[in-house]
């Protein structure tokens, strides 16, 4: 069962003129594809799509309502790409795929790192992988994320997605040596022995003590 309904009207009109009409009404062109059905092009509100994927995310199962001439089809689809306008950041069109709920999709889901690491406390240096996981499982088991909990870290160790525990509700698709999250150890200055930065300083400064040369020099005056 979806979780949010969205009405959109079928688009019959592709022309620039009428997109930019679209957008300064609130709307945005989009298209409905997937299960084997020619692409459909649909209009719908941008506010309304906005909402949904910054409160539930992209992954969200979504009734679509799509008014047209005959009536109304009504699909079940999730967000498959956005496109975002490169100055502003809003959303000018939107790609929906239909979704059987019997039938297992591939995904993304992220990844929520919990607890701080033992290692990190030690003032070890907390460096993280991937943000997220690509799975298969049947829609209405889509995770919001993954939970990892990282308190027992400690410097030096590193978890991958292979560590994850397997999951009855889906499977992990990313490759399992795939780096999570490791400790490393904080990388320590080194201090100058005594007399160094003298030595450096006079040799920096003046060269080679009066009388000395260096060793190629020394054995042309030979």
């Amino acid at each position: 069962m979806a979780e949010v309904t969205i009405n959109a009207n079928a688009r019959e009109i592709q022309s620039k003129g009428y997109i930019h009409g679209l957008r300064d009404q609130g709307k945005i062109p989009a298209v409905v594809y997937g299960m084997g059905t020619e692409a459909q092009p649909v209009e719908l509100n941008v506010k309304e799509l906005e909402s949904i994927i910054r409160k539930k995310g992209r992954n969200t199962l979504i009734d679509l309502v799509v008014g047209n001439k005959s009536g109304q089809d009504k699909f079940v689809v999730m967000v498959k790409e956005l496109q975002r306008d490169p100055l502003k950041g809003n959303i000018i069109h939107a790609d929906l795929c239909k979704i059987s709920m019997k039938e297992k999709i591939n995904t993304t889901t992220p990844v929520a790192l919990r607890g701080e690491p033992e290692g990190q406390k030690d003032g070890g240096i907390l460096q993280t992988g991937v943000r997220e996981l690509e799975i298969e499982c049947l829609p209405a088991n889509i995770p919001d994320s993954i939970q990892i909990d990282i308190s027992a870290l400690n410097i030096g160790d590193r978890l991958t997605v292979g560590d994850i525990p397997e999951s009855p509700d889906y499977k992990i698709l990313t490759d399992s040596d795939t780096t999570l999250v490791s400790i490393v150890a904080p990388r320590m200055a080194e201090e100058p022995r005594d007399g160094e930065g003298e030595a450096a300083e006079g040799t920096e400064a003046g060269g080679a003590p009066a009388g000395e040369g260096t060793g190629p020099e020394t054995e042309a005056g030979e």
